[in-house]
């Protein structure tokens, strides 16, 4: 799944006792009904985060996690990549072999 908007807010990284770390930020759709949604990044996108402005537009691949803790369900949405599309573009595969039948 993918999200796409402007980077809204980005905060600072939280580390715990375990040594797991993340970095909260939000990410603004826009559009005729913008929705303001927070995700988290966990490992090498915490620091992809560093690079990226409020403002810029970015694109995440998502997911969206869910859990039960003390009788209460908790959801977090969790971006695996995080794109602003400022990448070197992709290269076309050029369709050569007409007799394949797809």
């Amino acid at each position: 799944m993918e999200l796409s908007g402007t980077l809204e807010a980005k905060y600072e990284t939280k580390e715990f006792a375990s040594g797991f770390k993340k970095r909260e930020f939000v990410v603004n759709t826009g559009g005729d009904y913008p929705q303001a949604i927070k995700l988290e990044a966990h490992k090498d996108n915490i620091t992809k985060l560093d690079g990226i402005n409020v403002g810029d537009n970015i694109t995440c691949a998502i997911n969206i996690n869910g859990r039960l803790w003390e009788g209460n369900y908790y959801n977090n949405i969790v971006a695996w990549k995080i794109d602003t599309g400022a990448s070197a573009p992709k290269s076309k595969a050029v369709a050569e072999d007409a007799d394949l039948p797809f």
